[in-house]
């Protein structure tokens, strides 16, 4: 898509040259005009796609960890109470008794503490990253064959993976 969006770009600023070597000078401004604002979203893009994955998701055989720039959650699985996709917000309530679902799963701690991400984020389905959440926390044969957390660098090891949307499944 970007490379869609610089290619447009391109096309729009020889656009704008041979409506000003033309005389048209009004309409290559306005052209011109246009290209800024598309050179701006692929600049905006390429950023964006920079900084891409924004965070990273741990599964290990006790803990769940959720790394997001600076700020690092870990979370035992012990711990884990609930996660929901249901919309938490103050319109979400509002609804009651209906239950909109959300992209966002919400985890909530018996700690009462509770933190909430997009799945799609990292390349997981919402649902099934839900499913697999609860699974895990219910089922301690299945967490007996993840891998035991050991530390940050265990985060950094592996490559990224870039693609469509996958199912977890253990």
């Amino acid at each position: 898509m970007t490379m869609a969006v610089a290619g447009a770009a391109l096309l729009l600023v020889a656009a704008t040259v041979a409506l000003a070597m033309g005389g048209r000078i009004w309409d290559a401004l306005a052209v011109g005009l246009l290209a800024a604002v598309v050179a701006a979203v692929v600049a905006r893009l390429a950023i964006r796609l920079r900084r891409w994955p924004a965070g990273r998701l741990g599964v290990f055989r006790d803990r769940l960890v959720l790394v997001t720039g600076r700020l690092e959650l870990q979370a035992a699985w012990v711990e884990v109470l609930t996660a929901s996709l249901a919309d938490h917000s103050e319109w979400g309530w509002a609804s009651w008794p209906e239950i909109r679902l959300t992209e966002r799963l919400s985890v909530r701690l018996r700690s009462g503490r509770s933190f909430s991400f997009r799945p799609k984020t990292f390349g997981l389905e919402p649902a099934a990253c839900r499913d697999l959440f609860l699974m895990l926390r219910d089922d301690p044969r299945a967490r007996g064959r993840l891998p035991v957390f050991d530390s940050a660098l265990d985060l950094a090891a592996g490559p990224f993976h870039i693609g469509e949307l996958i199912r977890p499944q253990i």
